[in-house]
């Protein structure tokens, strides 16, 4: 079974557009109504009322983007879909991708989650609102450290899909509900080091505001990040194995730590006795920190190297996944 989950605040003029366009693909639409002030849901079960496939579900207070498609998860995993397909309610998203999406899944059965890429057409950048642009390229930087998913480059795209049973395997209740949604759950995926996919999908965009906050970004994302970046580390490199980069980050750590605080001790006490101090002790200072320096850059090169990547596909390409003869590209390599 496919489901389509639909979270809508203030679509009322295109809600019923996007649910035509994905009942030509799914088995079940579930929209969900994020307290919607203009009260969205009203004209779906209106025009949908005789559609049992149609399901409309209401929160009495607004949660979120994160909170409503959480709500639509919970009941698309109730009545046993397969396949969950989340798709924003302001007809920017193109609903004839949801069939290669399928196909990409019925292709690979080890591919656990696809997502929609705006950027490999660079004719789609000169569309894209600038404030959205700046606003997913700093995100997108923060998020290679903390999900491991060096190669990710859309990673704001609300058009995605799970395969049901890699999503009953996360802690998807623990998903934040508001803007940092979507780039959490590429954090856990990262965890596991899931096998994805990123599909060319073009936005459609008008006149409308963004809702991407670029202070929000700067502010409130990273520290959240940051933390993310931590717990993965040490369940990736500490828990779940030991390896080479564990090694380089150990080392890394001890000796730019021991060669900082080491310098800084003696810069200290030389401003207080004015007394300069030699060059022996200033390289004993500089080299520790120089050769932790390095060995932390090749930590984070063993990082980008081994990690997980994304497969970068086009529709046209979505029945040609486990083709033997399928090029380095398609395969993120």
């Amino acid at each position: 079974m496919i489901c389509c989950i639909i979270p809508t605040y203030k679509a009322r003029s295109t809600i019923c557009a996007v649910v035509d366009g994905a009942l030509k693909f799914v088995d079940v639409v579930v929209v969900v109504d994020d307290a919607c002030p203009e009260r969205s849901s009203d004209v779906v079960e209106e025009q949908y009322k005789h559609q049992p496939a149609v399901i409309v579900i209401k929160h009495v207070t607004n949660k979120g983007v994160g909170g409503a498609t959480k709500t639509g998860f919970a009941r698309a995993l109730e009545i046993g879909a397969d396949i969950i397909i989340k798709v924003d309610a302001d007809n920017q998203m193109d609903t004839k991708y949801i069939s290669s999406i399928v196909a990409v899944f019925d292709a690979d059965p080890s591919l656990e989650f696809v997502k929609g890429n705006r950027f490999i057409d660079t004719k789609l950048l000169k569309t894209m609102p600038k404030m959205r642009l700046l606003g997913n390229s700093v995100l997108s930087l923060l998020l290679k450290f903390s999900s491991g998913y060096w190669n990710v480059i859309d990673p704001t795209n609300g058009y995605f899909a799970f395969r049901a049973s890699m999503f009953r395997q996360i802690a998807w209740q623990d998903l934040s509900e508001r803007y940092f949604f979507e780039g959490h759950i590429l954090c856990m995926l990262g965890m596991k080091k899931a096998r994805i996919a990123e599909m060319e999908m073009p936005a459609i965009y008008g006149n409308e505001v963004s809702s991407l906050s670029i202070t929000k970004v700067i502010v409130e994302f990273p520290p959240k990040l940051f933390k993310l970046c931590l717990k993965r580390v040490l369940f990736q490199y500490f828990i779940s194995d030991v390896n080479l980069g564990s090694l380089y980050l150990v080392l890394g750590l001890m000796l730019a730590t021991g060669g900082l605080l080491f310098g800084a001790y003696e810069w200290i006490e030389s401003a207080i006795t004015g007394v300069p101090r030699s060059t022996g002790t200033v390289m004993l200072a500089v080299l520790p920190f120089l050769m932790g320096f390095q060995l932390l850059l090749n930590a984070l090169m063993y990082d980008v190297q081994f990690g997980a990547k994304t497969i970068k596909l086009h529709p046209s390409q979505a029945h040609k996944v486990r083709t033997p003869d399928f090029s380095p590209s398609l395969r993120g390599e």
